[in-house]
Parts: structure tokens; sequence; C-alpha cells
């Protein structure tokens, strides 16, 4: 059956579905690869290198996308398939499904168009769980919600500044590029999560941990951190006046 009959199909993790990947490459093409800083920070550990020199390398978009060579390809494809393929991102993980979740939780998977000239198998031998299993996606999709979440807060943040009549002097191109103090890079600081990791355990005089998932969870408080620090200068602000 044609894979365009199956683009419109909701999928549950329960739902049955396989999929065989015999390394064609043709969907690492012409593809656009977004990385959240727990991805960005997987890719850096394999390849033996900080966040910092990741993003500012082979990532575009304000260290929100992977590059492509000129001729459209993934930064990291090599002539034997993904050259990061151990800690590639959670959008390569789920190929051929994408992922949605609804502002009151509910998770869905639909197939992504194929390349017309694919050689992945498709099929119903499994379950979306068990393939998502065999991926490994589940760290991701967890970093994924977090990052979620906290990037909405900041968003709020954001969208009340907005509302004020700035007589705080605040600058909200400032606050949202240079999370929480002004990096010589066209990556946002808040989105480098080393660096991020490294001023909030200074900070706080704790030792950075190795583990990714560690650094992960303590760049999620230092968003936080700042975030609530921002509310209390901005409330101090607000009852100076008048």
């Amino acid at each position: 059956m044609d894979r365009l009959q199956f683009l419109e199909r909701t999928y549950t993790r329960e739902s049955r579905f396989s999929y065989d990947c015999h390394a064609c490459k043709r969907c690492c093409h012409d593809k656009i690869i977004h990385v959240n800083p727990y991805e960005a920070a997987r890719l850096a550990g394999y390849l033996g290198l900080t966040t910092t020199e990741l993003l500012n390398r082979h990532t575009s978009a304000n260290g929100t996308t992977l590059k492509q060579t000129e001729q459209g390809a993934c930064i990291f494809l090599t002539a034997q398939g993904c050259g990061v393929h151990p800690d590639r991102p959670l959008v390569c993980r789920l190929y051929p499904l994408g992922r949605r979740v609804t502002a009151d939780g509910k998770e869905t998977f639909r197939e992504v168009l194929p390349h017309p000239q694919t050689e992945g198998q498709y099929g119903s031998s499994g379950t979306v769980q068990e393939f998502l299993t065999k991926q490994g996606a589940q760290p991701f999709i967890e970093a994924v919600e977090r990052y979620v979440a906290v990037v909405g807060r900041m968003a709020d943040k954001i969208r009340s500044l907005m509302r004020q009549d700035n007589n705080l002097g605040i600058d909200i191109k400032d606050i949202v590029e240079h999370y929480p103090d002004p990096e010589s890079s066209d990556v946002p600081s808040w989105v480098d999560l080393d660096q991020a990791v490294e001023r909030f355990c200074t900070r706080h005089q704790i030792e950075v941990p190795t583990n990714v998932e560690s650094r992960m969870r303590l760049h999620v408080q230092a968003i936080e951190e700042w975030l609530g620090h921002s509310s209390s200068h901005q409330g101090g602000a607000h009852d100076g006046e008048g």
C-alpha cells in the first residue's frame, strides 16, 4: 500500500507499527533538524566537545538547528551513515514518525512524508511503544517535555514584561537572547547548557556533574532560578514606584 495513505493516520503508543531502516541515508537530506540543549549536550559528549564548541561549529538558527552541507545533507552524515548515531536527536530517533502533544497532554504520532525512494521497510510486527524503546527515545522525550515547560515560562515572563510601560528599563531582546548574561556568540547563552550549568554550580558552590541527565536538570533549575530572580527584581522595582 502507498505510504501516502498512512499520513493522516493517528497512532498511539499501543498502535501496531514497525519500521526497519536500511541506511539508505535519503532521510538525512533537506531536513531541518531541531536540537534542544539536552540534545546538543548529548552530541557534544559523543564528539568530545563542549556544548559551546558544538553549538558554534555545528548549529545554525541561534543554536537551535543542525547545519547542513552545501548539498543539503545533515552536517553529521558520513559515507557510512549517521556519524553521531548513538546520540542522534529525537527527531531522527522518531523517524518515520512525528510526535504531537496537545495542551491537555494527549500524545499522538503520525507518519511523516517519506522520501519517494526510501529503502526503509514499514510493517505492523510491533507497536509504537516497542519502536520508541528500540530507538532509545524516552530520555529525549522527557528532555523535550522539560524544556517545553521552562521555555513556556520564559515566554510568559517576556509577555509580562512587554505589557509593562518599560519604566524599569528592561531590554526584552536582551532577556530573550542573553539569559543570564551576554556572551560573545550568536548562540543565546541560555541555550548553552555547559556554560549555564557551570555558572549555576559556581554560584551554589557545587560540583558540576558529569552525567548529562543531571546537568540537564541543573540547566533547567538555572533557568527557573533566573526567572524567579527576575520576577523578584521586577516586583521590587514596582514596590519602589509611586
